[in-house]
């Protein structure tokens, strides 16, 4: 799994701790990182309908987790599917 974020996100920082106690293998993009890893991420925002309500309302969608194909914003649908 593919979770993109910034460690200046509280939402963020909050899902990779769950996902940590959980001991979920994820990798992290850090999108504020390097020009390359945000231009990774806003391809990706940019393509992906799962990202239509959030450009909608004015967010940037992070965190976002990237598995098997299947984009989501809400920590919940990877939390769960993990147990």
């Amino acid at each position: 799994m593919i979770v993109y974020g910034t460690p200046l996100c509280p939402d963020c920082v909050e899902a990779t701790a769950a996902l940590d106690a959980r001991g979920i293998h994820y990798e992290y993009v850090i999108i504020t990182e390097s020009i390359v890893a945000l231009k990774q991420f806003t391809r990706l925002r940019d393509t992906h309908p799962a990202f239509d309500a959030a450009k909608k309302d004015g967010y940037l969608g992070i965190p976002a987790f990237v598995r098997e194909g299947k984009v989501s914003m809400d920590i919940s649908d990877v939390l769960d599917s993990a147990l």
